[in-house]
């Protein structure tokens, strides 16, 4: 049985495939309730209405950015402590401070490798600090 079973998680990207590939990996880990949204009002709505254990947020979306998204959910109390990882492609030093300075708990660049995912991923449950051992 896996540890992440029971966990529950919102990937938020407005690209399909990205969504579809990020499904695949989390349901390879063992994740169960993985819910999707294509853009961060959707997913601000999903927040307010389910639990959610980790959110994985591109920051370029259309309409609203993920650091909006982000910005959104620290400010607001009962999301506040949400785990939040960012997958982005993204991998300026720029980008990465930015997210880090609003509260991530880790960053990865695309293309995502399963391994990476589920090392920040794992990291994240355990309360390590993702970024420590972060891309180059």
């Amino acid at each position: 049985m896996s540890i992440y079973k029971e966990k529950n998680i919102l990937v938020v990207d407005d690209n399909k495939l990205v969504r579809k590939i990020l499904g695949k990996y989390l349901d390879d880990m063992g994740f169960e309730k993985i819910s999707f949204a294509t853009n961060a009002t959707e997913a601000i709505t999903f927040l307010k209405q389910n639990r959610v254990d980790l959110l994985l947020s591109d920051i370029h979306m259309p309409v609203v950015s993920g650091l909006t998204l982000l910005k959104t959910i620290r400010n607001t109390a009962s999301l506040k402590k949400l785990p939040v990882l960012v997958i982005s492609s993204e991998n300026g030093l720029e980008y990465v401070k930015t997210a880090l300075d609003m509260g991530i708990n880790g960053y990865i660049v695309k293309p995502i490798q399963q391994a990476d995912l589920e090392k920040k991923i794992e990291a994240i449950f355990q309360q390590k600090s993702p970024l420590k051992d972060s891309q180059e």
